[in-house]
């Protein structure tokens, strides 16, 4: 029976791979970047965009109007529904699809991170999925930072969402390396 490592692997080498809270920092903002910004330059492109300084009054019909501090934009109405179809699609491939094929979304992956199961397997798509709903819950952390203060301060560096998938985040290529809390070592796949 091979040891829970769920409550804190320790590293075989000294160092804990669980230890990459700067690297997910940057990870989650290049992955934000890609998620929102690629959405938006494609409705930008295609919603028939055009710049104002301040919304019209009365707005043309069919269309919205975003304006801060003198710049904004007039987009078609359909351009907006595309806007979030299209961010929800690329939420579920970067962040479920890719992420529980290789162990990394695209930031993850640039920054030599990877998400894994206790015992160092991949998490699949199942586990992806819980982590991804979770940020419900962690994504609060734009007001209370939930995310960062778990991922901080509790054993193996987890936020919510890796509780809740039973999963850890590690440096690339330490995965299979862990120990278990008793000391004994582990080796798995990686």
């Amino acid at each position: 029976m091979a040891p829970d490592l769920r409550s804190h692997p320790s590293p075989v080498d000294g160092r804990d791979p669980t230890q990459v809270g700067t690297r997910r920092c940057f990870a989650i903002v290049i992955d934000a970047f890609l998620v929102a910004v690629i959405p938006l330059v494609t409705v930008l492109a295609i919603g028939h965009a055009r710049s104002v300084r301040e919304c019209p009054d009365p707005l043309p019909s069919g269309r919205s109007c975003v304006a801060w501090q003198g710049n904004g934009v007039v987009v078609e109405n359909r351009s907006i529904v595309l806007f979030f179809a299209f961010l929800a699609l690329l939420y579920v491939v970067v962040f479920v699809i890719v992420q529980g094929r290789t162990g990394a979304s695209p930031g993850k992956a640039l920054l030599g991170i990877r998400v894994v199961r206790a015992d160092g397997t991949q998490t699949g798509m199942f586990r992806s999925f819980v982590r991804a709903v979770c940020w419900v819950i962690d994504g609060i952390s734009l007001f209370v930072p939930i995310a960062l203060w778990t991922a901080w301060f509790t054993p193996g560096h987890r936020r919510v969402g890796d509780f809740a998938a039973g999963t850890f985040v590690v440096r690339a290529g330490t995965e299979g390396r862990l120990r278990a809390p008793s000391g004994a070592e582990i080796t798995t796949r990686g």
